[in-house]
């Protein structure tokens, strides 16, 4: 009996500090670093105005949740995506967005239909194969979907 007692406290020790490993602490530290807000917003309208609206909202979310608790991104979609091009009239806030660490992305599908390549997007804008799938899998991801 008193050796299975040995057993069990030294089995105990081991699972206990199997659990403080390096990778453990990791895993807890990845989980402590997530923002505590996760925005997607698509626009897919060739509107400045609603370019406007979208990019002065993800502005205004960012600075009222407060420096990195939130991250945010733009998923542009159909001809939406006009307003990613070099020489839109949103170039200037977009880039704006991008330097406040706002990830602005484009969707391959519609840039392969409007035969646009990523040099005739603004720099810094992401592109994805899919507007549809990326805004599909932040949804799986829990973020918070919005669409002004």
């Amino acid at each position: 009996m008193k050796q299975l007692a040995a057993i069990l406290a030294l089995a105990g020790i081991v699972l206990a500090a199997g659990c403080a490993t390096p990778g453990a602490q990791s895993g807890q530290h990845a989980a402590q670093a997530k923002p505590k807000y996760q925005l997607v917003i698509q626009v897919s309208e060739n509107d400045p105005k609603l370019w406007h609206l979208a990019l002065s909202n993800a502005l205004l979310f960012k600075r009222n949740t407060g420096e990195g608790n939130s991250q945010i991104e733009i998923v542009a979609i159909g001809p939406g995506l006009n307003m990613l091009k070099a020489e839109s009239s949103a170039a200037g806030r977009i880039g704006q967005a991008l330097d406040q660490s706002i990830d602005v992305v484009a969707c391959g599908e519609t840039m392969h239909t409007m035969k646009l390549t990523k040099n005739d997007l603004i720099g810094g804008v992401r592109v994805v194969p899919g507007g549809l799938i990326e805004l599909a899998n932040r949804e799986r991801e829990g973020w918070i979907y919005y669409r002004p």
